[in-house]
């Protein structure tokens, strides 16, 4: 029997990516899925450039969020585009389809794969961010350290000689930290596939959280499965209309 078709929206809470950068991240989305599964990527109106401090963060949690209840019927699944899964529940409350969060997806699959592994993050302040998330989905005793790569999320999301000197700096944190694993902790090292620079060098699991989020919510489509009700009550969509639309 021939599979459905399935579509993701991959939501990018800010507006800090031009229209060929959006159109190059679609089509490496596209390419980590299975044939039959569509992503498309889509962006809102306002919100921040990049999310690296939690007064990002908090304008991020909500820019999604007009998006999923304007597209709630439209997609399968929807993925949050921003490794600390920011509004992640409020998403929930909101849409009756998967919503997956980078980290909490990530987080978990890397528990199957090592005892403790490490978290790279793009700067100091993004890793304050990420150490929360490690708090709030109870990892701690799992993650052995969160450490900064100090290049921020904008420059990485520009390419070039910047993610090969990522990925040497990541190679030497695997050697002094003696690290079970590796998870790249943004999602612009995901899409720049450092993870396929760094497998070439080591052989611990390496994960990169745009691949694993992309496939967690077309597993999750398939399926037919999504988050419960009972955790995640229905928003009244009528008292927040005048935000959503």
């Amino acid at each position: 029997m021939r599979e459905r078709e399935v579509k993701i929206a991959y939501l990018v809470p800010g507006i800090g990516l031009d229209k060929d950068e959006i159109s190059r991240r679609e089509n490496i989305a596209n390419t980590i899925v299975s044939p039959g599964t569509k992503v498309n990527i889509l962006s809102p109106s306002t919100g921040p450039k990049s999310i690296e401090n939690r007064v990002e963060e908090a304008f991020a949690s909500t820019s999604h969020l007009p998006l999923i209840y304007k597209h709630s019927n439209d997609y399968d699944a929807f993925v949050i585009g921003c490794f600390g899964d920011p509004g992640l529940r409020a998403a929930r409350e909101l849409a009756r389809k998967p919503v997956v969060g980078p980290a909490e997806a990530t987080l978990h699959l890397a528990s199957q794969l090592a005892d403790r592994f490490t978290i790279i993050a793009p700067t100091r302040t993004a890793a304050r961010l990420i150490e929360d998330v490690v708090a709030i989905y109870n990892f701690r005793d799992r993650v052995a350290s969160v450490k900064s790569i100090e290049v921020p999320v904008l420059k990485i999301a520009r390419g070039g000689e910047t993610i090969r000197n990522i990925a040497e700096y990541v190679l030497s944190i695997v050697e002094t930290e003696k690290s079970e694993a590796l998870v790249l902790g943004c999602m612009s090292m995901g899409f720049a596939l450092v993870d396929e620079i760094i497998r070439k060098e080591t052989d611990i699991p390496v994960l990169n959280p745009v691949k694993v989020s992309l496939n967690t919510a077309e597993i999750l489509a398939r399926l037919g499965l999504s988050h419960s009700p009972a955790t995640y009550p229905k928003a009244d969509i009528d008292k927040l209309k005048h935000i959503l639309t």
